[in-house]
């Protein structure tokens, strides 16, 4: 819109009305930006709570996968 405007561009009401649209947008998208990085904030928080339990799982897996070396009915 403003490189195909010509004169003053402040009279051209349709380049007025993109830009305002523009700015519109783009504030709502900033809001949504915040209020996803909040909720990113609060997933990674959720995920740092389950690690402990992962690893411990973990080590539970493997010692008992290893269980059937030591005696076949463990399988």
């Amino acid at each position: 819109v403003l490189s195909t405007s010509e004169g003053n561009i402040l009279e051209d009401e349709t380049a007025i009305n993109v830009i305002s649209s523009s700015k519109t947008l783009s504030n709502d998208i900033a809001q949504k930006q915040v209020i996803a990085e909040k909720t990113e904030r609060k997933i990674d928080e959720a995920r740092a709570g389950y690690k402990p339990v992962a690893r411990h799982v973990s080590v539970l897996f493997f010692n008992i996968s290893e269980l059937a070396a030591i005696e076949p009915m463990y399988q």
